[in-house]
């Protein structure tokens, strides 16, 4: 039996699948999701071997889902999507599997036949790997507009504009708001990649300011600089990066 999750905002596709699904005696149905947080805290705790995974919902779309998952217990994916024939062009690429609303029922016989033989014959890292390096890719070509975090057992979606500062902290960094620091699973030069260079500046070889948070800069000595931040914290900014002086 595989284990089965289904995720989709819209209800009437959730339980369109989910009816089409059920008639497959090899798939075990573990439960349904409507949301991006639901999907994440159902995957951790549930640990399906497969997911059929709606792309386009709000707030956490599928890409996000994936991207804030144990790449080492990443599930076998099914993208569900309405996209069009040229943008789908992707997966096959990437060789990942997608079926397409409205739902065929030869396709997803297809798609249910492919993920029962990658568990069959052991395949599932090979799996993991393509679809890590699709979302790889993905991230470097589209810039952050939020992060999705985990904090006690809670999720936070904190958009890129209410970050102040972002520091390192050995394999994660600190994602600073007003009111809260979060740690993120990401390097520094990793994430800068990822992030609108026209508002966060790197200022030290562990640090990036959000420069719409910066009040002024202040010579401080040996050359180094005090960036004193608009909350009054101050940070400082290595010589190797005053370039950030002529920027603003």
């Amino acid at each position: 039996m595989i284990r089965t999750l289904l995720v989709d905002d819209e209800k009437h596709a959730r339980e369109r699948l989910g009816y089409m699904l059920k008639e497959h005696a090899e798939i075990d149905l573990i439960g349904s999701c409507s949301n991006g947080v639901e999907a994440i805290n159902t995957i951790e705790a549930k640990h399906p071997d497969l997911v059929f995974l709606d792309i386009e919902m709000p707030e956490i779309n599928g890409f996000d889902v994936l991207s804030n998952l144990d790449k080492d217990k990443m599930p076998i994916v099914v993208f569900v999507t309405a996209f069009s024939e040229y943008a789908v062009k992707a997966f096959e690429v990437s060789a990942l599997d997608y079926i397409h609303k409205p739902f065929d029922k030869s396709r997803l016989q297809q798609a249910i036949k492919r993920a029962g033989d990658i568990l069959d014959n052991k395949q599932v890292q090979e799996i993991r790997t393509k679809l890590e390096r699709f979302l790889t890719k993905k991230m470097e070509e589209e810039k952050l507009e939020r992060f999705i975090l985990k904090t006690g057992g809670n999720i936070y979606l904190v958009k890129t504009s209410e970050v102040l500062w972002i520091e390192a902290s050995g394999n994660y960094v600190d994602i600073v708001t007003e009111n809260k620091r979060h740690l993120f699973r990401s390097t520094l030069t990793g994430l800068k990649n990822k992030l609108d260079h026209h508002v966060f500046y790197q200022i030290h070889r562990s640090t990036i300011v959000n420069l719409d948070y910066v009040s002024r800069i202040e010579e401080w000595s040996y050359g180094d600089y005090k960036v004193v931040m608009k909350n009054g914290e101050e940070l400082k900014m290595s010589r190797n990066y005053k370039a950030l002086i002529q920027s603003i």
